[in-house]
C-alpha cells in the first residue's frame, strides 16, 4: 500500500490525473514542467513497451497481480443466450462459489444455505448457483427491466428462485433479506446461513454488501455464511462514503474522472491485432472528442454550451454533453467525424476546422492528447489496486473489532479477508478480482 500510495501521490502522476483530455485540449492549456514530453510527443504504442517506458514499469512493479487463479473444480455451464465473456464469468465464478463451500463451509452451513445474488441482472449467475445447489435463491436488481428479463429467460420464477426489485444499500438489503428467510420453526432454531454474491456489483454496492454483512449480529436469524463480491463501474462510488474506507489509510486527492480510469486494462491492448485495433479506437473517440472542443471552445454560437469550461476533474462539458455518445463508424475519418458532429450539435465543424487550426496544429494537438490519455490509462490498474486494498483493509478492520466486542479477544477470527482473481482479463473480463469473506480455510482454524 505504501508503495502505491507514494505513486499516486507523485508530483508527475498526480498531474496526469488531474489534466483529463477535455481540459488539454484548450489553446490556453499549459503543460505541467514534468511533461518532458509534451512539446515532441512519441508514437502512443511505445508507451505500451515496459522496456522502454518507466513509467509503465514502476506501476507494473506495484498493481496488484491479475493472472486467473486455477480451478480444481468443473462445472459446466449453458453458454446459451451469454457472450463468450459472460459464459467464462458465470461459470468461473460457479466454480469458485462451490469450492468455497464444498471446502470451507461447515456441514450444516452446505446442508441449510440460502444464496443472496445481490444485483442479479438477467440472472445468470442465479440460476447457475440454484441449478447447483439447489438452494433457495433470492436475486435483487434495482432495475424492473433487469428483472422482467431474468423472469422471461425463467419462462416465470421457478420454485426456489425469488426475483425482487429494489433501491439496494445496506440496509435495504438487510429488510430484503430478513422479508425473505423463513420464520425459524423454534425459537432455539439455528440462524439460517447465507452466501451473499454479487457479479459487477457497480459502484456504492460493493460496499454496501459489506456494510450489510457487518450490521448482522451473530444472535439474528439467519447469518452471513460467506461473500463473493467483484466490484465494477468505480466512477458510480460516492467519495468519500464509499473511498477511502480504511481510516488507516492516508487519503489520496483523485479527481472525478480518475475512478473512469481503474476500469482500464492496458496489459491487454496488444494481446491481438483485434485488440489493438479496438484500443486505438478507444483512444480516437478520447482525443478526437478532445479535438472538437477546441474547435468549438472559438465558436461564438450558444452561450449556453460554450461559455463553460470542463468541470475541474471531469472533463465534462456541455456541448460534449449534447453530443452524447456516437456509433463507431463515426470516428472512420476526421471528416466523418466532424460531420457527425455537426449534425448533432448544429454547428458546421468543418468549415470551422478550416477557419481555425492550420492542419499540422491540430495534428500536434492530436499526438498530445494521444500521449496524454494513455499515460492516464495506464495508471487505471494502480486506482484499482488502491481502491481494492482500501476496501480489503476496512473489512478486515471492522470484522476483528467485532470479533473483539464479542469474545474480547481475536483467538481464531469468523471470516478471512482476501482477493481473488476469478475471471481471465484476456477474455475481456477488466473487472476480475474478487473480494472474498469466509471461514478461514482448515489449516488456519
Amino acid at each position: 500500500m505504501e508503495s502505491i500510495h507514494a505513486l499516486l501521490t507523485d508530483e508527475t502522476i498526480q498531474s496526469l490525473l488531474a489534466a483529463h483530455p477535455n481540459n488539454a485540449a484548450l489553446p490556453d492549456f499549459v503543460a505541467p514542467s514534468s511533461w518532458d514530453w509534451w512539446d515532441d510527443p512519441p508514437d502512443w504504442h511505445t508507451l505500451l513497451d515496459a522496456t522502454s517506458s518507466p513509467l509503465l514499469a514502476s506501476l507494473r512493479a506495484n498493481v496488484l497481480p491479475r493472472d486467473p487463479i486455477a480451478l480444481d473444480i468443473s462445472i459446466p455451464q449453458s453458454a446459451f443466450g451469454m457472450s463468450p465473456k459472460k459464459h467464462h464469468e458465470i461459470t468461473r465464478m460457479t466454480q469458485y462459489i462451490a469450492n468455497l463451500a464444498s471446502t470451507r463451509l461447515p456441514d450444516v452451513a452446505k446442508e441449510h444455505i440460502h444464496i443472496i445474488d445481490v444485483g442479479a441482472g438477467q440472472g445468470y449467475l442465479t440460476r447457475a448457483l440454484h441449478e447447483h445447489f439447489g438452494s433457495p435463491t433470492l436475486a435483487l436488481d434495482n432495475n424492473d427491466a433487469q428483472t422482467y428479463g431474468a423472469l422471461s429467460r425463467l419462462g416465470g420464477s421457478p420454485s426456489g428462485i425469488c426475483h425482487k426489485t429494489i433501491h439496494i444499500t445496506s440496509a435495504t438489503l438487510v429488510h430484503a433479506i430478513d422479508d425473505w428467510i423463513p420464520q425459524p420453526l423454534t425459537p432455539d432454531s439455528p440462524p439460517i446461513p447465507v452466501l451473499l454474491v454479487a457479479l459487477h456489483a457497480c459502484g456504492s454496492l460493493t460496499p454496501d454488501v459489506l456494510r450489510a454483512v457487518l450490521t448482522v449480529p451473530p444472535s439474528h436469524r439467519w447469518v452471513p455464511v460467506a461473500v463473493v463480491a467483484v466490484g465494477c463501474c468505480y466512477n458510480l462510488m460516492h467519495p468519500p462514503h464509499d473511498f477511502p474506507l480504511s481510516p488507516r489509510l492516508p487519503t489520496i486527492p483523485l479527481p472525478p474522472s480518475s475512478y473512469h480510469l481503474a476500469a482500464q486494462m492496458p496489459a491487454h491492448w496488444s494481446d491481438s491485432a483485434k485488440t489493438l485495433r479496438l484500443a486505438a479506437l478507444a483512444i480516437r473517440k478520447v482525443v478526437w472528442r478532445a479535438l472538437l472542443g477546441r474547435i468549438f471552445a472559438g465558436i461564438v454560437h450558444d452561450r449556453s454550451l460554450i461559455a463553460t469550461a470542463p468541470a475541474k476533474g471531469t472533463g465534462s462539458t456541455p456541448a460534449m454533453r449534447k453530443l452524447g455518445r456516437l456509433p463507431d463508424a463515426a470516428y472512420d475519418s476526421w471528416d466523418t467525424f466532424l460531420g457527425c458532429a455537426s449534425q448533432r450539435i448544429g454547428v458546421d465543424f468543418l468549415a470551422a476546422r478550416r477557419e481555425r487550426d492550420a492542419e499540422d496544429t491540430l495534428l500536434r494537438a492530436r499526438a498530445r492528447l494521444e500521449n496524454l490519455h494513455v499515460r492516464r490509462c495506464l495508471l487505471g490498474p494502480l486506482i484499482e489496486s488502491y481502491i481494492v486494498l482500501d476496501r480489503v483493509a476496512w473489512i478486515r478492520e471492522e470484522l476483528a473489532a467485532l470479533d473483539v466486542a464479542d469474545s474480547g479477544e481475536v483467538t481464531c477470527p469468523r471470516y478471512v479477508v482476501e482477493t481473488v482473481n476469478l475471471f481471465d482479463q484476456a477474455t475481456g473480463s477488466a473487472r476480475n478480482i474478487a473480494l472474498v469473506v469466509g471461514p478461514p480455510p482448515p489449516e488456519k482454524r
